[in-house]
């Protein structure tokens, strides 16, 4: 048996998502045995990017956003992109979606751009993370502590900074999944 069996991800992504930082945290995770759902804007193909300039493949979102609740999902994972991450961040459903996720105390995993979404949903004071360089100013200035390491653990929290990091990433996203969802399996039942 895998070790994330029946655990449901959902992962948020738009039109200019890196594509590596999508597509293989996505198969380590089915890898893993774990249900992926991609959440988009809407529902339909969205556009790859690599380093934000060349177009590379069209990925398929599952579902949209607005048609989601966070009580369905186990953990979420946003992948990067600039565009991606800028557009998400905007969206009043996807702050909403990770408020409820981190009041919910379930597991998120962002890498490079992603932690803008954390900061415009208000998540980041007080929390340690990591993110490309260019999100320090934002990430500090939101209340955080943002330090340059490959990963960053911190609580719920696993974030890289960028596609090089990936194999330590994945690696860390797992572990952290996998001690969420035993921490479930084996919390006292509530009477």
């Amino acid at each position: 048996m895998s070790e994330l069996t029946d655990f449901r991800v959902a992962v948020l992504a738009t039109d200019g998502v890196e594509e590596i930082e999508l597509t293989e945290p996505v198969k380590a995770l089915k890898d893993a045995g774990a249900e992926v759902t991609i959440l988009s804007l809407k529902r339909g193909q969205i556009q790859g990017v690599r380093h934000d300039l060349d177009k590379t493949a069209k990925v398929q979102a599952d579902r949209a956003i607005r048609d989601v609740s966070a009580d369905e999902f186990d953990a979420v994972h946003l992948p990067g992109g600039t565009v991606n991450a800028d557009s998400m961040r905007m969206v009043p459903e996807v702050r909403a979606f990770l408020r409820a996720m981190q009041d919910a105390g379930k597991p998120i995993a962002a890498i490079c751009h992603a932690p803008w979404e954390l900061v415009s949903a208000g998540l980041v004071r007080g929390r340690t993370l990591t993110s490309y360089h260019t999100l320090r100013d934002d990430i500090r200035n939101a209340g955080g502590t943002w330090v340059d390491r490959e990963v960053v653990e911190d609580g719920n929290w696993v974030t890289s900074r960028q596609p090089d990091d990936l194999p330590a990433f994945n690696q860390a996203m797992i572990r952290l999944f996998t001690q969420s969802r035993h921490a479930v399996q084996h919390s006292p039942q509530k009477t």
